[in-house]
């Protein structure tokens, strides 16, 4: 397994040391327990995740988020996360134009997410220009078969009131979607869901689940 007991045992003693003296005594382990794992596990579904899409040719530095967290502008100044995650995608975890696949297990949230949840400015305005000229397209993708089987919420984000195109909030009537700021599905995991020999295939298979989402959102991104 590339998640196992030791992996989330590291993490529960972090949450108990959290500072940087015990974190240099014990990172020997987290080399052992999670950072190698989590990285032969990354380095696996960025390899698969090219049958999905033959673009993504990224590392895994470029896909993962590292340990340390940044404090500098945060109330809570805990100098470590309680997880590992990772966004694969052609652009890896800066990611804001192609469909990508993130998973991220920790001590107390473990999940697969995908979609596209940091558009850019003008990202967003293509895709909100093709949802208004073919509407019927979000709902399609919103209840997809085969999107619900691993995503049961199906087609998610967070939404402005209004849009700066009066065309655009006519849309809106009938396609709330237009409104999105970001669209992503999401899925929570038990521990037992994740601590899996296939924890790679599980992972690539959400990708594929997302298939017409990413398929749309490619289409926007090449013919406008």
């Amino acid at each position: 397994m590339y998640i196992t007991p030791a992996y989330y045992g590291f993490f529960e003693r972090l949450e108990k040391n959290m500072n940087r003296d015990w974190f240099k005594a014990h990172k020997d382990e987290f080399d052992r327990d999670v950072f190698y794992p989590f990285k032969e596990l990354t380095e696996r579904v960025i390899e698969k995740s090219r049958e999905v899409d033959a673009g993504i040719q990224l590392d895994f530095k470029q896909a993962a988020f590292r340990i340390y967290r940044d404090t500098r502008f945060s109330k809570d100044k805990s100098p470590y996360k309680l997880w590992m995650g990772a966004a694969v995608s052609r652009i890896g975890r800066k990611n804001t134009m192609y469909p990508e696949i993130y998973f991220q297990f920790g001590l107390h949230e473990n999940f697969i997410a995908g979609g596209l949840y940091r558009p850019d400015k003008q990202v967003l305005v293509k895709i909100r220009q093709a949802i208004h000229e073919r509407p019927e397209m979000l709902d399609e993708i919103h209840h997809d078969e085969r999107l619900r089987k691993y995503f049961p919420a199906g087609l998610q984000g967070d939404k402005n009131k209004r849009l700066p195109l009066k065309e655009w909030m006519e849309t809106a009537r009938k396609q709330p979607f237009i409104l999105n700021k970001n669209f992503y599905t999401f899925k929570t995991l038990s521990r037992e869901e994740v601590m899996r020999e296939d924890l790679d295939d599980f992972i690539v298979d959400h990708f594929r689940a997302m298939e017409k989402w990413n398929r749309f959102l490619m289409d926007v991104l090449e013919n406008q």
